[in-house]
């Protein structure tokens, strides 16, 4: 999938991204993703501190977009299965998180699917603040599903 179409999805498609203020970044030939979590009010809890589950979002987006970068979302979809997170520090302003998925894994992972009907790729990730502190670390799994018949024209429209 195109650094375009990767934004649109993100940026364009998604509502729940869109209220959570989540932009993409960057998007690298290598699987590589950023997606920042703006500093938004919208985002706080009742300390002012981000809140736990806009944080669960951004990781669980960046993940899911990094897989989706060597497919057709008209051919699948990618939905998050197990997420695991330990919070390291107060989250404070503008968070990001950047996951990294190389083509022979989404290779090995579309093989797997052929094969037995479902497959399941995990990914570590970070949530980074502006200073470049570690404020959350996940583990994430992902199920790799052949793309729904009623959302495929979506997708299609999209691309």
């Amino acid at each position: 999938m195109d650094a375009e179409l990767m934004v649109k999805m993100v940026e364009g498609a998604c509502p729940f991204a869109q209220r959570s203020h989540m932009r993409v970044t960057r998007v690298g030939a290598e699987g590589y993703i950023t997606v920042i979590l703006e500093d938004s009010p919208d985002n706080l809890n009742a300390f002012g501190l981000v809140h736990a589950g806009a944080i669960c979002g951004l990781a669980e987006t960046a993940g899911g977009m990094a897989i989706f970068s060597f497919l057709d979302p008209r051919e699948f979809i990618v939905l998050n299965t197990v997420f695991n997170i330990r919070y390291r520090a107060m989250p404070v302003g503008e968070l990001r998180c950047t996951a990294r998925v190389v083509r022979e894994e989404v290779d090995v992972l579309v093989e797997e699917f052929r094969i037995n009907g479902k497959a399941d790729k995990s990914l570590d990730l970070k949530v980074l603040d502006n200073s470049g502190q570690m404020v959350a670390q996940a583990q994430a799994t992902y199920r790799l599903m052949a793309t729904p018949d009623e959302y495929r024209k979506r997708f299609s429209e999209m691309m």
